[in-house]
């Protein structure tokens, strides 16, 4: 291929690949028949955008990764549906008699002049990584689709704090509660409110941890809708007094999803609240969760040690579960017998037993634990301690040769010492089995498109401890990040390993969390002074790190 050539050229000359290795990606290129930059996009050789980015310099064009918020879908409706998917493609904007399209594929450009008939009579092209491209596609074509249910939606007389059991779920409100998920997988969304008031029904996605109002729905179809929803999660549809709980399973864009469902009474009718689990887990990196480089090193010693327990505290929507998950993909080898007990198993990892909490059958998070050491289990992981009896047991495992990861609920790592004597474990079996904890909390961050940078104030350096100015960026807002200056989120840590020092002070008389604290954060990262690397690294806000302040020294 006469172009997989030409690009090789380019990226040996730019020094993207060494020379004998971009030629050996070549010959196999050309021996398949695909274009190269597809072969080490594949193979993970270069990173998908920096890739994208090379190719459309490369080929004249610009380079864009547009953010959903950015598709115009009043425009995009205006064109065919079918021909965007295929040639993975969409109208971005029409200036003049211009129209622009963002696509992923510069070799099927051609196509798009069948887009003209529609509006303008030169074509502009933008490329666009094919990962996003297939975001993009997805949210535009559902949100298409649910604009079109929402206006053909025949209004019922049924009152929405009345409706009756038999209340109709017709295909229109099946297509609008499947939408409404993938929209929300397509948002990244991490939960989903369907909240009834009188006159509206709001429905809300909480993002990058803050919820956001998506759409007001008529309140004559929220019957059906809480009817649909109810079916789904397998929950009783005539019962409408008392909470219930219950679960979706689903695929979407290719992968599979637990949607755990939530319904509670309230003035004017049951509230939903639907919570997202990517099912299948696949990220063992442990330098993608944020570790600063010394935290790194402490967390890898820890985590390799043969036996001792390891816990991990923080707020719920902290990341802990991503944390220990990913802990356990990195130590999950062919010779090694790691067994769960999670209350949901929120991911499935292949190669590791995991068994979920049933209280209905006596299956708690105790009896689980005490039958798993019958297992020959080299690791174990308990989704929570949250009782003397699992704290027992775990702790006594931890110093008979496994160990054991679990999470527990205080306010920062040294705390986590005190909550385990106050659950009755004697101070020598905390100061033996406890290798340390980990706090972690997560924080916005900045949208790297319109973050603005600027010197702190007098004030600001004080704040920060700083005794010069020093360059920091505030959250601004750009279509990008919809409005909100924010895109995504990223963990702050504190860590605590329990050396002899600290072990000497848990065996003492005049033991106190104070006296754990002052050494964690003398000689070990906080979660405050790692949220301060942030800012100063233009990661985050101030506002971020001022709004930590309070939650995590409430004294102060």
């Amino acid at each position: 291929m006469i172009f997989n050539s030409l690009f090789t050229k380019y990226l040996i000359e730019n020094k993207i690949l060494e020379k004998e290795f971009a030629n050996e990606w070549l010959t196999k290129s050309n021996a398949i028949g695909t274009p190269i930059y597809l072969e080490l996009v594949k193979n993970e050789i270069l990173d998908e955008e920096a890739i994208y980015r090379d190719l459309a310099k490369y080929l004249g064009y610009e380079y864009r990764y547009c953010h959903l918020s950015e598709i115009q879908l009043d425009f995009v409706k205006n064109y065919p549906r079918d021909l965007m998917i295929e040639y993975q493609g969409v109208p971005f904007f029409l200036h003049g008699d211009t129209l622009t399209i963002l696509c992923s594929n510069p070799f099927r450009i051609e196509e798009f002049r069948e887009f003209l008939v529609y509006g303008g009579r030169k074509l502009n092209f933008i490329i666009s990584p094919p990962t996003q491209m297939q975001r993009i596609l997805n949210y535009a074509n559902n949100k298409i689709q649910q604009d079109i249910v929402l206006t053909n939606y025949a209004e019922p007389t049924t009152d929405i704090t009345e409706a009756p059991e038999g209340v109709p779920v017709d295909a229109p409100i099946i297509q609008l509660c499947d939408s409404i998920l993938k929209d929300a997988i397509n948002r990244g969304a991490s939960d989903i409110h369907l909240e009834p008031f009188e006159k509206t029904i709001y429905l809300r996605f909480r993002i990058d941890g803050k919820l956001m109002k998506v759409e007001e729905l008529s309140p004559h179809m929220f019957p059906s809708l809480l009817a649909r929803f109810k079916i789904m999660a397998d929950l009783n549809i005539a019962e409408r007094r008392i909470p219930q709980d219950g679960k979706i399973g689903m695929e979407i864009n290719n992968q599979a999803y637990d949607f755990r469902v939530s319904t509670i009474p309230t003035l004017h009718g049951e509230k939903i609240v639907i919570r997202i689990y990517n099912r299948l887990f696949r990220s063992g990196n442990i330098s993608q969760l944020g570790f600063s480089e010394k935290q790194t090193g402490l967390i890898m010693e820890m985590i390799t040690r043969p036996h001792g327990i390891i816990l991990l505290t923080g707020p719920t929507g902290s990341g802990k579960s991503t944390t220990l998950y990913t802990f356990l993909r990195y130590l999950n080898k062919i010779d090694t017998n790691i067994i769960t007990v999670e209350d949901p198993v929120e991911n499935e990892i292949m190669g590791i037993n995991q068994i979920q909490v049933n209280p209905k059958a006596q299956l708690t998070f105790a009896t689980a634990l005490r039958s798993i050491l019958r297992q020959d289990p080299n690791i174990i992981m308990v989704g929570e301690i949250r009782d003397e009896e699992t704290a027992q047991i775990a702790t006594r495992a931890a110093i008979t040769g496994h160990l054991v990861l679990s999470s527990i609920h205080t306010n920062d790592a040294a705390g986590v010492i005190t909550r385990l004597i106050n659950m009755g474990i004697p101070k020598y079996l905390v100061a033996d089995s406890l290798l340390g904890a980990i706090s972690q909390r997560l924080v916005r961050k900045l949208c790297p498109k319109c973050k603005k940078a600027r010197m702190t104030t007098k004030a600001e350096m004080e704040l920060l401890g700083l005794e010069k100015k020093h360059k920091i960026y505030d959250a601004v807002g750009c279509p990008f990040c919809n409005r909100t200056g924010y895109v995504g989120r990223i963990g702050v840590f504190e860590i605590m390993v329990l050396n002899d020092e600290i072990r000497n002070i848990v065996m003492s008389d005049d033991f106190t969390s104070e006296k754990v604290g002052d050494i964690v954060e003398r000689d070990m990262t906080t979660i405050l002074s790692h949220t301060k690397e942030r800012v100063l690294n233009g990661e985050t806000s101030l506002e971020e790190y001022d709004g930590l302040i309070d939650i995590v020294k409430p004294n102060s």
